[in-house]
């Protein structure tokens, strides 16, 4: 299917199984089924997909703008060149998602109690969001940029952490003896919270 969609039951059907350069707009989807859909160049905006249930989706070079993905369950799902923007995201196991293709950005977007230990999420971005109390614990992240972004906790523990930009983020606790921060990027006021972990006295 390709065009633009202003509605859900499309979107819902069964038989409906492939969506390729469409745009939903304002569709309210909660607790919905879509597994094992593919969208493919598609563009979701001001939708809210609460509850809904995407395992073994795929999502190819696809953008999420003011959407509402909250409680969603990606077991399986692909997500590849995702790009979400001014998202509410509170409660999604990332981690259960397909490491082979999970290529995903955001920007300005509310993530809450999200899970993204044990993926491979190198040079992924995270710019100008509220990220907190998430997991990434084992998680892959070098090159990536979490700037401007509160982490207020966020754990970040056994996690490749090289190259990434932390500049201007505010409210972290990492641990630099448990981390990889080879040439990450901090800025000061809050760069003075990595020393709390070295048992050090400064006066």
């Amino acid at each position: 299917m390709s065009g633009n969609i202003n509605f859900s039951e499309e979107l819902i059907k069964p038989q409906n199984q492939y969506f390729d350069d469409l745009s939903f707009n304002g569709l309210v989807c909660k607790q919905q089924n879509f597994s094992g859909k593919f969208f493919s160049g598609c563009i979701f905006e001001k939708c809210d997909f609460t509850g809904s249930n995407f395992t073994d989706a795929k999502f190819l070079d696809c953008k999420f703008h003011q959407c509402n993905l909250s409680l969603v369950k990606l077991d399986g799902s692909k997500l590849q060149e995702v790009k979400f923007s001014d998202c509410k995201i509170v409660g999604v196991n990332f981690s259960k998602c397909s490491s082979f293709l999970l290529k995903i950005d955001f920007s300005k977007c509310l993530i809450s109690c999200a899970n993204f230990s044990k993926s491979e999420l190198h040079n992924s971005s995270f710019r100008e969001c509220e990220i907190t109390e998430s997991d990434f614990v084992n998680t892959s992240l070098a090159g990536s940029d979490f700037s401007k972004s509160n982490l207020q906790g966020t754990i970040f523990d056994k996690t490749n952490l090289s190259k990434t930009n932390f500049t201007e983020a505010k409210n972290y606790r990492i641990n630099p003896l448990s981390n990889k921060l080879t040439k990450a990027k901090f800025s000061l006021p809050e760069a003075l919270n990595l020393l709390d972990y070295l048992e050090i006295i400064i006066e």
